[in-house]
């Protein structure tokens, strides 16, 4: 991961709580750098003590990659998912 340095390690950690807007700002950065991701419009936020993620995302492999991204930053119990799939038809 590009933000890697920002997971919770013996020498720093962010504490019980911690600064979900630095999460949120660390995810936006970490989507920001994948390669060929299709969530342009991808909004992190805080609210009740979760990082929210809406937005959308073309393929299955984007939403899974926006999950655990926000999961491994995070914490998958600190995370509320509202990313939805939607496909580009081409005719």
């Amino acid at each position: 991961m590009f933000l890697s340095t920002l997971h919770d390690t013996n020498a720093f950690s962010f504490g019980a709580g911690g600064n979900l807007t630095a999460r949120c700002a660390a995810i936006e950065e970490e989507l920001h750098y994948l390669p060929n991701f299709s969530g342009t419009n991808i909004v992190v936020t805080v609210e009740g003590g979760c990082v929210v993620l809406s937005g959308t995302v073309e393929t299955r492999q984007d939403l899974y990659r926006a999950i655990n991204v926000a999961s491994d930053i995070a914490g998958a119990g600190n995370v509320i998912f509202r990313v939805q799939h939607e496909p580009v038809l081409v005719s």
